[in-house]
């Protein structure tokens, strides 16, 4: 998935769980800050889904969220990281899968291909693309009528 997927899909975690948002949307876009610029500037790692894109990275920045900015914001932080942990999985099925989610317990066949955003695009089918877009509309609509309904009780948090 890409940015307006992540986006879409943290909007809608937060919504029905109701976690802080702004840590959901800064957690949903987490692991590609790390593992893209460590693999296609850097070259530090074998492939552009390690070492962020794993539960322990998960876990980890979670625990990390909890004891720097308390337990309300390290909820977020877990369902907007796990979305995108899923999301990625998700689109791993559609197209040539490039995930290892329990890197570094687990041995995988790791992709090392060419780098960077062309070819990181090149990884999108056409079932994924249309999975995106249903989740940027459906999440539009879930911040709308959420927005709507603040708007009536008088709270306006987002």
């Amino acid at each position: 998935m890409i940015l307006p997927g992540h986006i879409a899909l943290a909007v809608l975690a937060a919504q029905v769980t109701g976690v802080d948002l702004r840590a959901s949307l800064a957690a949903s876009m987490a692991p590609d800050l790390v593992d893209k610029p460590t693999r296609w500037l850097l070259r530090l790692t074998p492939n552009d889904r390690i070492p962020a894109h794993t539960f322990l990275f998960w876990a980890a920045s979670s625990l990390l969220a909890r004891a720097l900015l308390g337990p309300r914001f390290a909820r977020g932080w877990a369902v907007g990281y796990g979305i995108h942990l899923v999301a990625d999985h998700v689109n791993s099925y559609l197209n040539p899968g490039r995930i290892y989610p329990w890197w570094p317990f687990r041995r995988y066949q790791m992709h090392t291909g060419p780098t960077g955003i062309k070819s990181s695009l090149n990884d999108f089918s056409p079932a994924s693309l249309a999975i995106e877009g249903a989740a940027v509309v459906a999440a539009t609509l879930a911040w709308g009528i959420a927005h709507r309904r603040r708007q009536r009780r008088g709270d306006n948090k987002y």
